[in-house]
């Protein structure tokens, strides 16, 4: 029990402490349920970042979703996303979002010491399922599954190897393709709640698979998440 503590302990540092180009964003799963739904969430995360994100029901089919993050070592993301979504009933909502992001990223190496940073941008489609306003704590709870095309312009500062001092550096102009499962739940009263949030990534290399993007596999987010709408009664199942 003592060592898997410390197995733990140790991987939240090297998050804490870690540099890296890309990193899984914790944006929220609003699971919009009606018209004029308004979702609001605000948090930070193990990887060092403040998030928010703002989803909105714009008609009974269609939501806009806009979410930015901002971190240590000047990295920063924002995507916006317009989706479809659909109340199944019994408290079940369903979410395809289609959209852009674009972010900065810079990691860096102490063995050389080395850099690889720039900029890139993601065109994905992201599905989300989950549950709403189970009675026991309000409790909301599911998954997603966001992936798309990864552009990056990266400059090579010594970070593959050491070859200058003063440079011109590499530069990498690639494509790759972007794999990010998240999950979450929300607990707290009616309007407002506590969320927690869990994701992964994996960025798959198609021009230059020999050089490795510098990414955090996982990143964990905290936050408090309000909808200040009266929530709207589920009439065909009140729902367990």
């Amino acid at each position: 029990m003592k060592q898997n503590i410390l197995i733990l302990g140790l991987l939240v540092s090297q998050m804490m402490i870690s540099c890296c180009v890309y990193h899984p964003q914790t944006s929220d799963i609003p699971l919009i349920k009606k018209k004029n739904d308004l979702r609001l969430d605000a948090g930070i995360s193990v990887i060092p970042t403040v998030h928010a994100t703002i989803s909105y029901g714009l008609t009974k089919m269609i939501a806009i979703q806009a979410f930015g993050s901002i971190g240590s070592d000047k990295r920063q993301y924002f995507q916006i996303a317009p989706g479809l979504y659909k109340n199944f009933g019994n408290r079940r909502v369903m979410e395809l979002y289609g959209g852009f992001g674009s972010g900065y990223g810079d990691a860096y190496k102490d063995a050389h010491p080395g850099n690889m940073f720039g900029n890139y941008q993601l065109y994905f489609i992201q599905y989300n399922l989950g549950k709403y306003g189970i009675k026991s704590g309000h409790v909301d709870f599911g998954v997603g599954i966001k992936s798309g095309y990864f552009h990056s312009n990266l400059t090579d500062q010594n970070y593959y190897s050491f070859y200058s001092e003063n440079g011109p550096f590499n530069k990498y102009e690639e494509n790759s393709i972007l794999i990010e499962p998240l999950a979450f739940f929300r607990l707290g009263g009616e309007k407002v709640k506590f969320s927690f949030k869990a994701g992964v990534n994996w960025i798959i290399k198609i021009s230059n698979p020999d050089n490795y993007i510098p990414t955090m596999f996982l990143n964990v987010g905290l936050g408090i998440n309000f909808s200040p709408q009266i929530k709207m009664a589920d009439n065909k199942n009140k729902d367990s």
